[in-house]
């Protein structure tokens, strides 16, 4: 059990604690798709084996957001429809109207959707009851947006704000491969990407490539500046930092170890090296980027 995205916002107010976390999520569990519904939302337990919306490590949390959609493509819907339009263009002599059009796509598509397949997936969330940060394992803005939105109808009075820093991300990266000095606890890996600001965004990447100091400067001095750069934190976790401070690709190293454990053993126990090592992976970025700002 380890997040391979970070999407880390803070949590600005609101008194959770882990009883009414528990009780708020059930109240919204996750229901089938009905009849004629596209798609459906709610929470889902994180291990399938337990019956607790929530699976708890002290101060740390960890919950899931389920989403079932209809499975309905638009080529479908539109042969279906092409082939009504025909028998009704034959009957009245006549092609049907722009509203006669609409009329047919939308029946086409209450006939169809109880035929439909459906597709499930979940989203994982971390809610960090030390730090007070809620942090989200996709790389989708819009999976983070979904949840973030699920999460607040489920728990009263819960604000959340995006985590900011007073150094943005491209403009420290920037500086990091211009020669500046990087705090000591990250090195720098192999992959970069560099994207001028001009309309066109001109873009380099390097990839499984060594950065040399000379190469990059050159791009940055042409008006490129640093959007991705693959990173290693206290020789422990590797990761991409972008410049929207999201953290991809993460993968630790040499922190998991063989184990004899149960499966329901070893998802605690990663769970619990999870949080323990990249809360202060979050909190030693946001250090590095000068500190969180909350104006």
């Amino acid at each position: 059990m380890w997040f391979r995205n970070l999407q880390a916002y803070r949590i600005a107010s609101g008194n959770i604690t882990l009883n009414s976390l528990e009780e708020a999520l059930s109240q919204r569990a996750m229901q089938p798709c009905m009849q004629m519904e596209m798609q459906s939302r709610g929470w889902v337990v994180p291990r399938e084996e337990k019956e607790s919306f929530v699976h708890a490590y002290g101060q740390q949390w960890l919950v899931a957001m389920g989403v079932e959609k209809k499975l309905l493509p638009a080529g479908v819907i539109n042969q279906h429809a092409k082939s009504r339009l025909a028998q009704i263009e034959q009957m009245q002599g006549y092609k049907p109207g722009k509203k006669q059009v609409r009329d047919i796509k939308e029946a086409t598509i209450i006939e169809l959707l109880p035929r439909a397949f459906t597709q499930r997936h979940k989203t994982y969330a971390w809610i960090d009851g030390i730090n007070n940060r809620l942090v989200i394992d996709t790389a989708s803005p819009n999976k983070a947006d979904e949840l973030v939105e699920v999460l607040l109808k489920s728990v009263n009075d819960l604000a959340l704000e995006p985590l900011d820093t007073q150094i943005s991300p491209a403009a420290a990266m920037t500086r990091w491969l211009s020669g500046d000095d990087l705090p000591s606890i990250f090195t720098i890996d192999r992959d970069c990407e560099l994207q001028g600001m001009s309309d066109e965004k001109a873009t380099v990447k390097y990839t499984r490539h060594v950065l040399e100091a000379e190469e990059t400067t050159r791009h940055i001095r042409a008006g490129k500046r640093v959007i991705k750069l693959a990173m290693t934190w206290n020789s422990k976790v590797s990761f991409v930092l972008q410049d929207n401070l999201q953290l991809r690709r993460i993968t630790p190293l040499d922190i998991l170890k063989e184990s004899t454990e149960s499966d329901e053993e070893l998802f605690a126990s990663d769970f619990a090296i999870m949080t323990g090592e990249l809360s202060q992976l979050i909190t030693d970025v946001i250090d590095a980027l000068g500190g969180e700002d909350r104006g």
